[in-house]
């Protein structure tokens, strides 16, 4: 840092004139080490670099304008403790790719904690950090590159779409086979050889002079559809997913299994089925990875 170069070359300087001055062993003395304080520094903070360590704490998922922070701790300088570092870590926004540094300047041994930005919905990951380890003057430094762990996920708020679906609209009723025995909804037909004794209608098949079998049935309902169209204006982005997760919540509570359909502007469908919270959960977490592909302008 400069400002330390600075302060060091004035003590350097005092320290040659009072030799000059006096020529005392106690002026040479203290002029030697004043002149081998860079080295040491360079000892200082290559020991220091080898050892050095910075974890973060932030892995978590947090809903849309949740205040949050990110913290980072440093380690590996327990026989230095009070040298300088200062980061430059890299935090990228997965669905649009945008990346955003962080800076930190802080001494060995400690916690440091920065706010992030929540105001729309994605997955903030910690990509890599270029770090600078100091001596305790701020005088030499030597770089390191670590992997630095985390990600942020920033759920939408669910929110009521402008038409609250009609549930009468949505489940297109069927039958389809059933294992239950004892379901009081069944079709008839022709006994197969292998059919169990036990579901021939005795009444139906002495009528028809021919074995006939009761084959159960239970009713399904069709699958309902909801489309998110992935686009990089994120206030629209907010609120599609916002509606989606309203209106498949909305479904799951009224039994009815749907799919959610995304749709990127330059690239293939992406479809999830919900048939429950945790499917819906899954969904919502790979549709905030998802990167946005670049809308092509028309010639």
């Amino acid at each position: 840092m400069l400002r330390s170069w600075v302060i060091y070359i004035l003590a350097l300087l005092g320290a040659i004139t009072f030799f000059l001055c006096y020529k005392m062993w106690f002026a040479w003395f203290l002029l030697i080490m004043v002149a081998s304080i860079p080295l040491m520094a360079i000892v200082v903070s290559g020991v220091s670099m080898l050892f050095f360590e910075l974890e973060a704490d932030a892995t978590r998922k947090v809903l849309k304008d949740e205040e949050t922070l990110i913290s980072f701790t440093s380690h590996g300088l327990e026989y230095f403790p009070f040298c300088m570092y200062s980061a430059k870590i890299y935090l990228k926004e997965t669905m649009t790719g945008d990346v955003s540094v962080i800076r930190i300047f802080s001494q060995s041994e400690s916690s440091d904690q920065i706010y992030i930005d929540t105001r729309h919905c994605g997955t903030y990951r910690l990509t890599s950090a270029k770090i600078r380890v100091y001596d305790m003057l701020g005088l030499i430094f030597f770089p390191k590159t670590l992997e630095v762990e985390g990600e942020v996920v920033v759920l939408p708020i669910p929110c009521i779409p402008a038409a609250v679906p009609d549930m009468s609209g949505f489940k297109a009723k069927g039958l389809r086979k059933s294992n239950n025995t004892h379901s009081e909804i069944y079709d008839i037909r022709d006994y197969v050889p292998g059919d169990s004794v036990k579901r021939i209608h005795w009444k139906l098949s002495a009528k028809k002079d021919t074995l006939m079998i009761k084959e159960s049935q239970e009713e399904t309902y069709g699958h309902s559809r909801l489309y998110i169209p992935l686009c990089r204006d994120r206030e629209k982005l907010d609120r599609y997913l916002g509606e989606v997760l309203f209106t498949s919540r909305y479904f799951l509570d009224h039994d009815v299994e749907h799919k959610i359909r995304v749709l990127p502007p330059t690239r293939k469908e992406v479809s999830f089925d919900i048939e429950s919270r945790d499917d819906l959960d899954k969904a919502i977490l790979s549709i905030l990875r998802m990167p946005i592909p670049e809308e092509e302008e028309d010639e």
